[in-house]
C-alpha cells in the first residue's frame, strides 16, 4: 500500500490585534499608498479614454472609407457597362 504524506499547510500570518492601535506613521503611510493607487488608476483611466477616442475615430474613418470604396465601385461599374445606342 502506498504511503501518503501530507505537508503542513501554512496559514498567512495575521497581525496580533491585541498589540494595540496602529502607529500613526503606519496609518499615514497606508493613506499615502492608497492615494498613490488612486492617482495611478486615474491616469490609467485617462489613458483608456484616449485609446477609446482613437478607436472611435478609426471606426468612423473605416466607415467613411468603405462608403467611398462603394461609391468608386459604383462609378466604375457605370464606366464598364456597354453603351446603349
Amino acid at each position: 500500500m502506498a504511503q501518503v504524506t501530507t505537508l503542513p499547510t501554512e496559514q498567512p500570518s495575521m497581525p496580533d490585534r491585541r498589540a494595540g492601535p496602529a502607529e500613526p506613521l503606519s496609518v499615514q503611510k497606508a493613506i499615502e499608498e492608497v492615494n498613490q493607487v488612486i492617482t495611478a488608476l486615474r491616469e490609467a483611466l485617462d489613458d483608456m479614454e484616449e485609446v477609446l477616442e482613437t478607436l472611435e475615430l478609426a471606426e468612423r474613418q473605416k466607415n467613411a472609407d468603405e462608403q467611398e470604396i462603394e461609391s468608386l465601385r459604383h462609378a466604375l461599374r457605370q464606366f464598364q457597362r456597354p453603351r446603349e445606342r
